[in-house]
């Protein structure tokens, strides 16, 4: 099912570099909005790159993307955070369209699992409860899949639950600069940690 407006996002960094390893951020616009920040902290640690866009995990669009993305380069780790889109999806069918999905990675790619962020009414003042019941039950299904699989999560979730009001966009589901330079400063260090291994 497509929205009322869709739209795709991406970027490929120091295309022609193989000194250090290559990186994959997949997800929304949260993604997009901390990709610039996470290069910026990983700068001399990874190339990063990513694909970010509206369309949801049912749709052939996204699906093809995606593995498109996955498959174009050697890429030493995956980050995925695409859980805000695609409302009308349960957990259910979310769980199986995401193994599905991730089974398509190169075997030897690591694979992080990000929980989504926190959704609020616009105001900021209460939570929407609609997507809220959705949020649960995809960081539930990403628990789950992390676990039967062995794959690290990255629990943004519990980020965006501390971001202040003030870091906070007005629509209770985007952020400012100072908020996303706290969700970049999460997804950054995970990944580092994880190309440690």
């Amino acid at each position: 099912m497509k929205e009322q407006f869709e739209w795709i996002h991406s970027w490929c960094d120091e295309t022609a570099q193989n000194d250090l390893p290559r990186v994959l951020l997949v997800g929304d616009s949260i993604t997009h909005n901390y990709q610039e920040k996470v290069r910026e902290l990983l700068k001399g640690v990874c190339y990063v790159d990513y694909i970010s866009t509206s369309y949801a995990i049912d749709t052939k669009m996204y699906n093809q993307l995606v593995y498109n993305f996955m498959t174009d380069s050697k890429y030493a780790l995956i980050h995925f955070n695409h859980g805000l889109h695609g409302i009308h999806l349960s957990k259910k069918s979310y769980k199986s369209r995401m193994k599905k999905l991730l089974s398509k990675a190169e075997k030897d790619v690591k694979l992080i699992l990000a929980t989504s962020t926190i959704v609020y009414r616009e105001g900021n003042k209460r939570l929407d409860g609609a997507w809220m019941k959705r949020v649960r039950e995809r960081n539930e299904a990403v628990q789950e899949i992390a676990t039967e699989n062995g794959y690290t999560v990255d629990d943004l979730y519990a980020v965006s639950t501390s971001i202040p009001k003030d870091y906070r966009y007005v629509d209770g589901t985007h952020y400012l600069a100072d908020g996303y330079a706290m969700l970049a400063e999460t997804v950054a260090e995970c990944i580092r940690e994880e190309l440690k291994k």
